[in-house]
């Protein structure tokens, strides 16, 4: 594409993928997304389980208010046949070449229908940061068979209802009217979960500012003695799994030397700062959440003050000042992948108490 491909194009692609699935193939998905072994954000979940019990799940899967469960629930659709591609690409997985992929594809396409190959291909496309999503892309959108060259005009409204549903009074369906109580429900229960946090937020940075009052005689670091570390450079014990998609799987060790580590990096703005028109990020202290030879994958962490540190999805850290961070810290809920410094180490470790509020 002129100009490179964009995030909306790689969404817009991925959405036009799932839609084409039929529903048998997207139930079976559903159940396999919604076991309780797997482990995913609790909004995330939420959804899942609603499209699972939705009537006709194909027809609302991709619109927005299962937007965000939407890559779990590709995810899932294209799991087996994404194992299956990478064991026929062998050593060029990573980064195959244009007919490597085709001839996989080949052999792939005799065990699973295009649907799900093209779902397969569509979640290795949404994700930029994968050195085949741009070959994947273009497969979708040049490749007939997989029925998505027109992807540019799909925009994936809500269909009209099948059917012809009696309205009921003052016009409105019974669909209409379940819809709309479901989505009160929907938002009476996020209110909750936002006043919940807020006040768990609350009270461990007033617990921790009283901590630190009656420990600053003990030393700057409110406890004594540098940032604490894993004996022998080992992570801490934790008792929870880092939640990572299965691309990342691919990639990233949870079990590297350095999860749960306090690491700087550079972290993009998610907007334009006012005050700063000209700069587009800034280093800030992340959590470590898995990892490979080259590369982090990392949680930034924000001060008090900011937005980040308002926003109901963000973690506050309790044991913040021994774990490396010079302030009261915030985990913001984004991921991303930073390369990784050999000549650096972690400055600080999360505590195992604050590594499982992370999830």
């Amino acid at each position: 594409m002129d100009g490179g491909i964009t995030d909306s194009a790689r969404s817009t692609i991925l959405r036009a993928a799932v839609a084409n699935v039929g529903r048998d193939e997207l139930s079976d998905a559903l159940g396999r997304a919604a076991d309780p072994h797997v482990q995913m954000p609790k909004p995330i979940s939420n959804a899942v389980n609603a499209l699972r019990k939705h009537r006709d799940p194909c027809r609302v899967v991709t619109t927005t208010p299962y937007r965000a469960a939407l890559p779990f629930v590709a995810a899932a659709i294209a799991g087996p046949c994404l194992e299956r591609t990478i064991e026929l690409l062998g050593e060029h997985a990573d980064d195959p070449t244009k007919d490597q992929l085709y001839e996989a594809l080949g052999e792939v396409g005799k065990e699973f229908p295009a649907t799900t190959v093209a779902v397969m291909l569509a979640s290795v496309a949404a994700d930029a940061e994968l050195p085949a999503s741009d070959l994947c892309f273009e497969l979708l959108s040049t490749d007939e068979r997989f029925d998505l060259t027109d992807w540019s005009e799909i925009d994936t409204p809500s269909p009209p209802p099948r059917g012809d549903p009696k309205p009921a009074a003052g016009g409105v369906t019974a669909e209409q009217r379940e819809e709309r109580r479901l989505r009160k429900q929907r938002d009476t229960e996020e209110r909750r979960r936002r006043q919940e946090v807020a006040r768990k937020a609350g009270e461990q940075v007033r617990r921790a500012r009283k901590k630190e009052r009656s420990q600053n005689a003990d030393g700057p670091d409110g406890g004594g003695g540098p940032p604490s570390g894993p004996p022998g450079g080992v992570a801490p014990r934790l008792t929870r799994r880092a939640l990572l998609t299965p691309v990342q799987e691919k990639e990233f060790d949870r079990q590297d030397a350095w999860v749960a580590g306090v690491v700087f990096a550079w972290v993009p703005f998610d907007a334009v700062d006012p005050a700063r028109p000209d700069a587009d990020g800034k280093v800030r202290p992340c959590v470590v959440i898995a990892g490979s030879p080259a590369r982090l994958l990392v949680r930034p962490g924000y001060s008090e003050g900011g937005v980040k540190s308002r926003d109901w999805k963000s973690v506050p850290i309790r044991h913040w000042r021994r774990s490396g961070f010079d302030q009261p810290t915030w985990i913001g809920t984004e991921v991303l992948a930073v390369q990784r410094q050999p000549d650096q180490a972690p400055v600080g470790w999360l505590s195992p108490e604050d590594w499982n509020s992370l999830w």
